[in-house]
């Protein structure tokens, strides 16, 4: 895709891939599609080579024309996985091997048939689901921080724009700084790493210093809790929601750079918010005069070594500055004096997935979503 210039192309490219997604899962196109879980815990249990298997098969039989192979984010139930899906029917088949692969193709994608000893296994009734959305794990979900998650391939940009992406931060560019904010204090959006401070009010506390010419925000992908995996989840499945969400808060605050702080332990992590970055910056939606509107923000990875402590946020940003993580006895708080010294915005992997949505649809659409 050609660099993005204008808010008038964003749409335009929203639209186009939208229908290129929609056509993929619709099978409008001819073609079945077949999409495989490609998060952590799948892919440590094969996912990657059951993906090439797949490939390798449909190229012997010459079937490339009828299916296509993708790998997309966590599906979310990991006890279950390696996941394969089938579309347009929307069949799911969990626990799969590499030595499956033959069968499905063989009795799915050419003989139309459901491979029933894969399907899952209601607990509680003893039968067959056929259907993602009819397993109890799911039904009750409504995802919007891990919207993309087990949808798109997060190394294409493409599909997540066809998912809507950065159509929160089209409208944030059109609009006033503090309207942005207002917009998130109105949502009662709290940071969700844990402590629930408003995250409108620390974003009007950053944008507060106008006399500082540099200001930073910075992303809380540590994630040192045991066990703790949702916000691994989310940078992997869907990494262009974060980036759009920390974009956000740079036009909010007037500021123009973001660090992500990731632990090393999630390589995948890392590579997938690399590609997210070089292919935002290669559209024109980071980097210098984003869209055409002579706001311009620049995304760096900084890469934790494990430390539990540097969740805490002034650990943090200690670390990434080169220092030892230590805590520092506040006052001064981040907003103030954070990064380099400078006046921070730090929030956690999903307080800014959830900013894009908020932005895109509204503050009283996300305060109607769970309970008051």
């Amino acid at each position: 895709m050609e660099k993005i210039r204008s808010f008038a192309e964003l749409k335009a490219a929203n639209e186009s891939c939208s229908a290129c997604l929609a056509a993929k899962f619709s099978g409008t196109e001819g073609k079945r599609a077949i999409v495989l879980c490609g998060g952590t815990g799948c892919l440590s249990s094969n996912s990657a080579a059951i993906t090439e298997k797949f490939r390798e098969i449909i190229r012997e039989k010459n079937l490339e024309d009828k299916v296509t192979v993708n790998q997309v984010g966590c599906f979310g139930f990991c006890s279950q996985g390696p996941f394969v899906k089938i579309y347009p029917e929307d069949t799911l088949y969990r626990l799969v091997t590499i030595e499956d692969v033959a069968e499905i193709i063989d009795t799915d994608i050419v003989g139309g048939q459901v491979v029933e000893r894969l399907l899952y296994v209601d607990p509680s009734t003893g039968k067959k689901v056929v259907k993602q959305d009819e397993i109890n794990f799911y039904k009750k979900q409504r995802r919007i921080a891990l919207h993309g998650c087990g949808v798109i391939n997060p190394e294409d940009i493409n599909e997540a724009l066809g998912m809507g992406g950065f159509q929160g931060l089209r409208r944030a560019l059109s609009m006033d700084p503090q309207e942005v904010i207002d917009e998130v204090l109105a949502s009662g959006l709290r940071g969700r790493g844990g402590a629930g401070f408003p995250t409108g009010k620390k974003w009007a506390q950053v944008a507060a210093h106008k006399e500082e010419p540099v200001k930073y925000i910075v992303c809380n992908g540590d994630e040192g809790d045991p066990g703790a995996f949702m916000d691994r989840s989310c940078m992997e499945g869907d990494p262009h929601k974060i980036l759009e969400g920390m974009i956000i808060a740079g036009v909010a605050t007037d500021s123009t750079e973001g660090y992500i702080y990731v632990r090393a332990a999630y390589p995948l992590a890392v590579s997938r918010l690399s590609i997210a970055i070089q292919q935002a910056e290669e559209l024109g939606i980071l980097g210098d005069n984003i869209l055409g509107s002579g706001k311009s923000f620049h995304m760096h990875i900084n890469r934790g070594a494990g430390a539990f402590v540097c969740g805490e946020g002034s650990a943090m940003t200690a670390s990434i500055e080169g220092n030892r993580g230590m805590p520092r006895t506040k006052p001064p708080r981040s907003v103030d004096k954070g990064l380099f010294e400078k006046p921070t915005c730090l929030n956690n992997v999903e307080t800014f997935a959830n900013v894009p949505d908020i932005i895109k649809k509204g503050a009283a659409w996300f305060r109607s979503v769970g309970t008051e």
